[in-house]
């Protein structure tokens, strides 16, 4: 679409939505801006709007270079699969598969299982590697030394923001560190699954493509740890850092279901027949739904549900303890 093209079709066709009116004008520049782009695309509701956008909006002239990815983390649901394939289909490009350093099955059996939140989990990785002792609930001033941040974090002594709230403590989560104290986790924890499928093989695709850019489906009303030190929808190159692109930002869910609806998009049939609000690797512990969500994926997809509770099921059952535990209000 050329510009008056783009100007005359922005201004008749598109739902008068502020949001939607200036992403659009927005990725059209980015496109234009960057010579190398990068687009996350994970096969969820956020990648499909994103992905509509840029293939709505593209420049016949002077695009930068689009490649589209999916990390593949080996414990997918088969409705993602299936609908990445799709996608390639409907729009005429190609969605490149980059497969995980490690399967998640074999990271979690070499470092640990994943248990309620990457931040839980990096501390508690951290601090049996240190030999903590649960029972006695202390640590000596050797131990302390070479374990500050993730102590801090077990024991909620990190000085507050200047809003007088700490994210990074465990008291975030009621009588949790009562719980791990009185019933120790009975298997090794960690979150480094992740690191083995998305986070290192997204850094050696940076390494080998080069992007200007990195177009990534994040959302402020997401919330979470990705989203807590991100202040707007671009993050400038660094000498560090490529830059960062995130066109739906500041979307809400009602600027997305405009968007979906105007375009005629569809989602996976994880969302569209299962009823999903989000996905992921199936049977992920970090979500607070993962049971729930299992247990609405089972007559679809049975064998992927059952790989899921053989790899995972040890953090399920800690997760289970810990909400009675909750319930009871700390009764053991």
């Amino acid at each position: 679409m050329d510009d008056k093209n783009f100007m005359e079709f922005l201004y008749e066709e598109v739902p008068r939505n502020l949001n939607i009116h200036k992403y659009l004008m927005v990725t059209r520049n980015k496109l234009r801006e960057y010579g190398r782009i990068a687009i996350s695309y994970s096969g969820g509701s956020d990648s499909d709007c994103i992905l509509d956008m840029i293939e709505l909006v593209k420049p016949y002239e002077n695009c930068g270079e689009i490649r589209y990815v999916f990390f593949d983390t080996s414990l997918e649901f088969d409705a993602t699969l299936r609908h990445i394939s799709e996608v390639e289909q409907k729009y005429g490009i190609t969605i490149e598969r980059i497969k995980a350093q490690k399967s998640i099955p074999a990271a979690c059996r070499e470092h640990g299982l994943p248990f309620i939140s990457k931040d839980v989990s990096e501390v508690l990785e951290r601090l049996q590697k240190h030999g903590f002792n649960w029972a006695e609930n202390i640590a000596d001033a050797e131990f302390h030394g070479r374990c500050q941040s993730a102590l801090d974090f077990f024991y909620s002594t990190r000085p507050p923001s200047a809003s007088g709230k700490n994210k990074y403590s465990l008291s975030n989560y009621k009588l949790l560190k009562e719980f791990i104290c009185a019933n120790p986790p009975p298997f090794a924890v960690s979150d480094s699954c992740c690191d083995y499928a998305k986070k290192n093989v997204s850094n050696e695709f940076d390494k080998s493509f080069k992007p200007d850019l990195k177009i990534i489906g994040m959302r402020q009303a997401e919330g979470g740890r990705r989203v807590g030190s991100v202040k707007n929808c671009f993050t400038p190159a660094s000498v560090t850092s490529i830059a960062n692109y995130r066109p739906l930002w500041f979307w809400t869910d009602e600027d997305k279901k405009i968007y979906k609806e105007w375009r005629g998009i569809r989602y996976s049939d994880c969302y569209e027949i299962w009823g999903f609000s989000r996905t992921g690797c199936c049977g992920c512990p970090l979500s607070s739904k993962v049971l729930e969500d299992l247990k609405i994926a089972e007559p679809h997809e049975p064998n992927k549900v059952k790989a899921a509770f053989s790899v995972f099921g040890k953090s399920y059952e800690y997760r289970e303890a810990y909400n009675a535990f909750k319930k009871s209000g700390g009764k053991t």
